[in-house]
């Protein structure tokens, strides 16, 4: 009977049947059959255990994997790795038994570390904070902008106004001095007409005639009308600074000075066409009007031309 059974059927019958008298064959088989039916149920309730088991870690597995990438994106890298080394060591690495109706089946974990891997560096992208400008900076700027504009555009005033002022104290200085001019004009100008034709190619009685028109013949002068044109021959300051002479021989070419404009007039005209007896042209040079050249030439009509 011992052959037939193992330790653990002896026991478990011994322990069935203790203070029988009898053992029977048929007893004995049915003592085998009640202990290989405990055994697979106790089989049967390991499994079940080992596959809650299993499935528990599988979950654990999910969420360490959940945590480890949270905790990556957010931690930095020294933290990481004092974290990692925490999880490693609570995480259970070893096989977990489970018997099942078989004594040599095992149930190991499915979870696995690679000892040997290398330390996953991941790199850490700095932030570049730019300070930028606050609301109050901002009004300040702007305000000091303001102050600097309208500062700038009183200096320019100022720079303007004072400009004009001198411009303005020239100008009366210059008055003054023309004022205080001592001219000494001869009581006739046909000498001055007749030299200054023969100077510039121009018959002296045009001279004569244009002088006429302008100021009825006047002395030297500071007459000045609406258009700007100045002295005896009334000319424009810009047609002067180009064709006035010195007439009267005093190193000046002033406007005002009868010879000086006489002289001024002749070569203007001569310039203009006066010097090939084209007087029309030249007279047109002088006042743009049919008018002004018919009442120039009457005059010098009037003078024998």
């Amino acid at each position: 009977m011992e052959e037939l059974l193992s330790k653990e059927a002896t026991f478990f019958i011994s322990k069935q049947f203790l203070g029988a008298s009898v053992l029977t064959s048929v007893s004995v088989a049915n003592a085998r059959i009640t202990y290989m039916t405990l055994r697979l149920r106790s089989g049967q309730a390991l499994q079940h255990q080992a596959t809650r088991v299993v499935k528990a870690l599988a979950r654990v597995k999910e969420r360490i994997k959940s945590y480890l990438k949270n905790f990556i994106k957010n931690q930095s890298l020294y933290t990481r790795m004092a974290s990692i080394a925490i999880l490693g060591a609570l995480v259970p690495v070893s096989v977990i038994p489970a018997f099942s109706a078989n004594d040599q089946e095992t149930f190991k974990s499915k979870i696995v570390l690679d000892k040997n891997g290398a330390i996953v560096d991941i790199a850490i992208k700095k932030i570049v904070i730019v300070p930028g400008e606050s609301q109050a900076q901002a009004e300040a700027r702007i305000a000091a902008e303001a102050a600097a504009q309208a500062a700038a555009q009183a200096a320019a005033q100022a720079a303007l106004a004072d400009a004009q002022a001198k411009e303005a104290a020239a100008q009366k200085t210059a008055k003054v001095a023309v004022s205080r001019k001592v001219y000494n004009d001869p009581a006739n100008f046909d000498g001055i007409y007749q030299a200054a034709g023969a100077t510039y190619g121009i018959d002296w009685r045009i001279l004569k005639a244009v002088h006429y028109v302008e100021t009825g013949c006047s002395g030297s002068t500071s007459k000045r009308n609406l258009s700007g044109a100045t002295g005896p021959m009334q000319f424009l300051p810009s047609t002067w600074r180009i064709y006035g002479q010195d007439g009267n021989g005093d190193g000046i070419k002033d406007i005002t000075n009868v010879s000086d404009a006489i002289y001024g007039a002749a070569n203007y005209l001569a310039v203009s066409g006066g010097s090939a007896n084209n007087y029309r042209s030249a007279l047109w040079s002088y006042n743009r009007s049919t008018r002004y050249y018919n009442k120039v030439m009457d005059v010098a009509r009037s003078l024998g031309f």
